[in-house]
């Protein structure tokens, strides 16, 4: 079985692609914008109900957010 892992990258990317501003997307899922910012900028990460409020906020799936462990890119 895979490990997952919380992508900060792609909340920023999906959360920009849609036109929606960091405070906005606090006020649609009842956080505060530093909130959002600490996700973002991998401070911290959401809780799983926190996570799927944010997919359902941006309207894609959990496992957009996430990042496969043994896809990660390896620098030689």
């Amino acid at each position: 079985m895979s490990a997952f892992e919380f992508s900060p990258a792609a909340l920023r990317r999906i959360r920009t692609e849609r036109g929606i501003g960091q405070r906005r997307l606090a006020r649609q899922i009842g956080r505060t914008h530093t909130n959002v910012s600490g996700y973002e900028c991998g401070r911290s990460a959401p809780s799983l109900p926190t996570l799927a409020a944010i997919a359902d906020a941006l309207g894609v799936s959990m496992d957009d957010f996430k990042t496969r462990a043994d896809r990660k890119e390896v620098s030689v």
